[in-house]
């Protein structure tokens, strides 16, 4: 019996890997692609955190209105006791009540529980009410600025006075053109003493012109009916920049003065004038001096750490607070009829020039002031 033939049959060998020089083709032409890709993807993160910020100022001009229309008036920024009108502004909220703008459209803001937690005998920064102050509401954050995150310790700047935890915000109602000063630091800008930044008649800081007026001041506001300049033209609400660290008050929901409200915003105090204007101490804040102290400055002016932010700061009263975002190129506001609408950074401002009176007015101070009866031009926004 003859042997098998030796098999013929071939078996293929197994494959081999990818060379060194394929491994690195490959990982180069991924790098290529994220590298095309993720300014899109960035870019189309950024619109949503736009998309989201504009939706909360929606929701909260849409209680501020709801307000104004069950009282027959828009809520004030911050209210305090008539006769403590010499002593104001208070970085420690001695003499300002616990009810300013936030806290009263807070049933507005579906918030019924947390406002009747609110302790109306107690100030905002005493223990009564550290639990009410202490809540972080998701309508009044802006998804852009991650500093919302951190809550603000007076404490850590020294001033224990003022309370801990209190959290952020990233909205602010349209106060006046002027600062919120009492009448022991009462200013005239413009040499025939007629436009004073404080001691308005009837207890209203800032208002002592109509030149002046915005809608919600401290112990006062105006009615729907008041807005001569229309609602379409008049800015309610604007963007704010939360503190950048717990030493630095702006931002803060429940305190008053210009934590949560734009004073001073335009011409008259020149240096917070027009959205995210880099003007030097454009923002008075109590804790100024604890703040820069904490990012490596002598003072807050100068300090580079601040400029870089775009966060300077003036070491004064919590009584002057500019428009300011995160947002490239400008802040979102809600004009008076509810509509949020975009202003560039490059809006129309007017330098202040007090050697006469009036001074020139801007687009910006016009949209800001609610009662000046001047005409918008047609490009505004």
């Amino acid at each position: 019996m003859e042997p098998n033939p030796p098999s013929t049959t071939h078996h293929p060998k197994s494959p081999h890997g990818f060379t060194l020089v394929e491994l690195l083709v490959v990982i180069t032409i991924i790098g290529i692609l994220i590298a095309l890709l993720l300014p899109a993807v960035q870019a189309a993160r950024e619109a949503a955190r736009r998309l989201q910020c504009m939706n909360n100022l929606k929701q909260i001009g849409l209680a501020v209105l709801n307000y104004e229309e069950i009282h027959g008036y828009f809520p004030p920024c911050a209210q305090f006791s008539p006769s403590q009108l010499a002593n104001l502004p208070n970085g420690s909220d001695q003499y300002l009540w616990p009810n300013n703008w936030v806290c009263l459209i807070l049933p507005f803001l579906e918030q019924q529980g947390l406002f009747d937690k609110i302790v109306p005998s107690a100030m905002m920064s005493s223990a009564a009410n550290a639990h009410v102050r202490s809540q972080r509401l998701a309508v009044l954050l802006c998804p852009c600025d991650s500093n919302n995150n951190e809550p603000f310790n007076g404490s850590a700047a020294g001033r224990s006075d003022m309370g801990n935890g209190w959290a952020r915000c990233n909205y602010a109602v349209n106060a006046s053109l002027g600062a919120m000063n009492g009448k022991n630091n009462c200013h005239y800008y413009d040499p025939q003493q007629k436009v004073p930044n404080c001691c308005a008649g009837g207890g209203t800081p800032g208002w002592a012109s109509d030149k002046l007026r915005g809608l919600m001041g401290a112990n006062s506001s105006v009615t729907m009916a008041q807005i001569s300049d229309g609602a379409s033209h008049t800015i309610m609400l604007g963007e704010i920049r939360a503190g950048l660290n717990e030493l630095d008050c702006r931002g803060v929901w429940a305190m008053s003065g210009s934590s949560n409200s734009l004073w001073g915003h335009g011409t008259l105090m020149g240096d917070g004038n027009g959205p995210n204007s880099p003007g030097i101490g454009g923002d008075n804040v109590a804790t100024c001096q604890a703040l820069a102290q904490s990012l490596g400055c002598a003072g807050p002016n100068p300090c580079p750490a601040l400029e870089m932010e775009n966060m300077s700061c003036y070491q004064h009263y919590n009584n002057q607070q500019r428009a300011c975002s995160m947002h490239a190129g400008g802040v979102h506001v809600c004009l008076t009829d509810g509509s949020v609408q975009w202003i560039s950074d490059y809006i129309d401002v007017a330098s202040g020039d007090y050697s006469s009176y009036p001074m020139r007015t801007s687009v910006w101070d016009r949209l800001n002031l609610s009662a000046d009866s001047d005409i918008l031009p047609a490009n505004a926004f």
